[in-house]
């Protein structure tokens, strides 16, 4: 019986040496540490889930297409384990932990993430219905793609999809490299930047891309200094109350001839107008 029992303890010793056991194994980030950029004492999430609620766009407006545990949060906690929020509690934290992504003074917390194609901050903001008229993000893509390897002002542009057609439920901006832009070709060819000193239809038409495309050129002199949050803000404020805002999506894009152009559409994914095509 002794030597039963002696057995037993000795079993129960060996699992508990093999058993990964860790007293002072951290916890997950919370929104909360990253919001507050304090996440050295705590561990970025490196799994996530397909979360069970496709959430209502308002007024019976559309479905968004990343899915949820608890609609109209955002990256909250509650939804700290989505695909949806990947972004905020997985690539932006490892960012902040590490501290080796690329960020600019001039641009408060708004952060390049490591892959160097996508932009967001710390504050919890959903999407560019949230933005107001932050430009922080917009001025930190412009500086990208004046300043970093591998980026270029001549073929750079930049693109914030509508709430109707992101993926991510963290405010983000797609920086792309896009040489052969059918956009960017159009501006090029058919149209003057000095016709366009306030926002105006281009025109722009193409098989990927019915919706209208409103545009403001600028020649800044190889600056960083485009207002997109304002433009954003002000083209926003004009919009019925319908659906329209909930398919507002923006862009950045650069001429050979040195203007910017800064525009917004209807047509919901600007990253497939910018970026893609």
């Amino acid at each position: 019986m002794i030597f039963q029992l002696q057995q037993s303890i000795s079993a129960i010793y060996v699992l508990l040496l093999i058993l990964p056991w860790n007293a002072n194994a951290a916890s997950d980030c919370t929104q909360d540490d990253i919001s507050r950029l304090s996440v050295s004492n705590c561990d970025c999430r490196d799994r996530f889930t397909t979360c069970p609620t496709t959430c209502p766009i308002p007024n019976a407006c559309g479905t968004s297409f990343g899915k949820l545990r608890t609609c109209n949060q955002g990256c909250s906690e509650c939804n700290h384990d989505c695909d949806a929020c990947n972004l905020y509690f997985g690539g932006l934290c490892r960012c902040l932990k590490q501290q080796d992504c690329f960020h600019d003074s001039n641009t408060g917390s708004w952060t390049l993430l490591h892959a160097e194609d996508l932009i967001t901050t710390p504050r919890l903001l959903p999407g560019i219905l949230e933005l107001n008229q932050d430009n922080g993000g917009w001025k930190l893509g412009q500086i990208v793609q004046l300043k970093r390897p591998h980026h270029t002002f001549a073929n750079g542009a930049l693109a914030m999809n509508s709430a109707a057609a992101r993926t991510q439920e963290q405010i983000h901006i797609h920086v792309c490299e896009n040489q052969g832009s059918a956009f960017r070709q159009y501006i090029e060819q058919k149209l003057k930047p000095t016709n366009f000193q306030t926002l105006q239809d281009t025109g722009f038409s193409a098989p990927f891309f019915k919706a209208k495309v409103l545009c403001q050129a600028q020649n800044l002199q190889g600056s960083a200094d485009f207002e997109m949050g304002k433009l954003i803000f002000n083209y926003m404020s004009k919009l019925s109350q319908n659906c329209d805002k909930y398919h507002l999506g923006a862009g950045l894009i650069n001429d050979k001839n040195g203007f910017t152009w800064g525009c917004v559409t209807q047509g919901g994914g600007a990253e497939e107008l910018f970026c893609k095509n």
